[in-house]
């Protein structure tokens, strides 16, 4: 390996406080990004004007950050603000013409993500458009998504299988009478 390319390997690890550093500031942003765009989520308001709100935030925060860099930094949008309501499973991010709003009662998936100089955080989260608590329903699914992704997260690990885990998510949905429509 030459010298070039360990000094490259080098900046990449996490033992770098300037990585580090980069990871923290876009988590930030992203983190800052996604209350926004929850406070913004409200019956009647439109997903396509949601998405670009969160979207022209990442842009402008991380316009602001390694201005004087001595070398050109990319940085921004890591992955687009998509807001999924109801029966969209994720990553919906509409076109412009679209005219997709929310209601009451509404279950929406955020999902969105920042990156300075390639070092990328993704947040998302489950909101309800609805006061007081969550009951019903609603309240089954909510609960079910959550109980799988730990069921998830402990399962993937190195030397594990995937139907391994695809069959303790089913395992774990069965019980909760949610499935999803694809698993």
């Amino acid at each position: 390996m030459s010298d070039e390319e360990n000094k490259e390997e080098k900046e990449l690890d996490l033992t770098s406080a300037d990585v580090v550093t980069k990871y923290k500031l876009a988590a930030e942003i992203a983190n800052k990004a996604l209350q926004l765009v929850i406070s913004e989520c409200k019956p009647g308001a439109k997903v396509v004007d949601l998405c670009e709100k969160g979207d022209a935030f990442i842009r402008a925060q991380t316009a602001n950050v390694y201005k004087n860099a001595k070398k050109k930094i990319e940085k921004g949008v890591a992955f687009p603000t998509c807001v999924s309501p109801n029966n969209t499973v994720c990553h919906f991010s509409p076109l412009a013409s679209d005219e997709t709003v929310l209601g009451d009662n509404d279950i929406v998936k955020i999902d969105l993500g920042c990156h300075i100089d390639g070092f990328v955080a993704v947040v998302a989260h489950t909101h309800v458009l609805q006061e007081g608590p969550i009951t019903g329903r609603a309240a089954d699914v909510i609960a079910a998504a959550s109980t799988a992704a730990e069921v998830a997260l402990r399962l993937v690990r190195p030397g594990r299988k995937n139907k391994d885990v695809t069959e303790a998510l089913q395992k774990s949905l069965r019980r909760t009478r949610c499935m999803p429509l694809i698993l």
